[in-house]
């Protein structure tokens, strides 16, 4: 029989336990890819920072995983690509660059790319915030007033607070929470299976919709199916 301190340990263990959203083998499930050490390292970061966010139910983590695990090609970059030839720059930013001769000045330069598609608009407005305030996280924060509300959130210096999104894990999975949680409001989106209005409101489309959509299933299937 177990004594009364053990009954009493225990019930505050199962009170105050954080959630366990995914394990280690189960995000290796979803992407194959993950090395076991890789699936460990977020398992334990999504576990922990997760829930501080309200997304602590497998119901809303689902939605926040399917589109991370797209927008972070599986948590392999932290930092927005810019280095592109002039065909994938007319591709990418068709509004911008009508031809390829148009192009072809900013082709494997990304911080005149940068500068020049994000330079002057998202609150950058000095000669290099495009570049200092590219994508970074593993949703992609980008422009300097998205990063400014974040490094007030987190009460850390602006360039900094960068710089920390685009090298940390912690930081790249956080500011991503916190673009899911705060800046967008998506938890009840979530808890309503509004996949697609999650995938508009966090990429202002639906670029990637399928690479999306399949996470998505994938996800439902391993973390409903099986007994963690």
């Amino acid at each position: 029989m177990l004594s009364i301190g053990t009954l009493i340990g225990k019930l505050i263990d199962k009170i105050f336990k954080k959630p366990m959203l995914i394990t280690s083998e189960q995000l290796r499930q979803i992407e194959p890819r993950l090395t076991p050490t890789r699936a460990k390292e977020m398992a334990d970061l999504l576990n922990e920072i997760c829930p501080k966010y309200g997304i602590n139910t497998i119901d809303i983590f689902e939605e926040f995983l399917a589109n991370v695990m797209q927008e972070s090609g599986y948590f392999s970059h932290k930092v927005e690509n810019m280095n592109y030839s002039a065909e994938r720059i007319v591709q990418v930013w068709p509004s911008r660059f009508k031809t390829i001769s148009e192009a072809k000045p900013y082709a494997r330069n990304p911080q005149l790319l940068a500068n020049k598609v994000y330079g002057g608009r998202m609150g950058n407005n000095t000669q290099n915030d495009g570049w200092i305030f590219r994508g970074g996280g593993f949703i992609g924060l980008t422009g300097r007033e998205v990063y400014t509300l974040y490094s007030k959130y987190i009460n850390q210096p602006l360039e900094q607070t960068a710089e920390l999104v685009r090298t940390t894990d912690r930081y790249a999975l956080d500011s991503a929470c916190w673009f899911f949680a705060k800046l967008k409001g998506l938890i009840d989106e979530a808890e309503n299976d509004e996949f697609k209005k999650i995938v508009k409101s966090i990429n202002g489309g639906y670029i990637g919709l399928a690479d999306r959509q399949r996470y998505y299933d994938k996800v439902k299937q391993v973390l409903n199916n099986n007994t963690r």
